[in-house]
């Protein structure tokens, strides 16, 4: 049975705020209504199956979950239910993901990884992460400019005298 399924684990988790729920509370919690929960495993579908795998490691109270693109893997509702489940852990959650919605909702700490090999922390959401990128382009485009203008600076000069050396060398020319 379901219910059994999950307090093979635990039966009751602790939460963030120190109060307990039940496996059969945490079952509603993840869309198995209290009929649902003394049906046998062999009669689920097969997201229902994922959300109860997904629900059986949530009960084991880990302090770190690592995510690899739960968002391919899991129906609307089941992540709509991991998302606020997630904004209440109390642990430490690494996701792998290339959903941005799913980010913005998650995550508080980016960790990029650039091009040149290195990792690169940013604080806040994907769309956070995002606006840093875009201040980082500009500023090096900027930069670049700049550069480019204190280069034109340095070498204009030179061309004017060695044309105004040029002048002074030529004589007039008789006919």
């Amino acid at each position: 049975r379901v219910i059994d399924y999950i307090k093979e684990v635990a039966s009751f988790v602790k939460t963030a705020d120190g109060s307990e729920i039940s496996a059969s509370q945490m079952l509603v919690r993840f869309l198995f209504p209290p009929n649902q929960q003394y049906a046998p495993l062999h009669k689920l579908s097969g997201g229902e199956k994922r959300r109860l795998f997904l629900l059986q490691v949530l009960m084991g109270a880990p302090n770190v979950l690592i995510l690899d693109e739960p968002t391919n893997d899991l129906d609307v509702q089941t992540l709509a239910v991991l998302e606020d489940y997630l904004e209440e852990f109390n642990g430490c959650v690494i996701v792998v993901s290339h959903d941005r919605y799913f980010l913005d909702r998650t995550v508080d700490k980016i960790f990029a990884l650039e091009g040149s090999g290195t990792v690169q922390q940013y604080p806040g959401n994907y769309s956070i992460y995002l606006e840093y990128k875009q201040r980082e382009e500009e500023l090096a485009k900027q930069a670049e400019a700049e550069k480019a203008v204190a280069q034109a600076k340095t070498t204009t000069p030179a061309k004017t005298s060695q044309k105004n050396d040029a002048q002074k060398n030529d004589k007039p020319r008789r006919l």
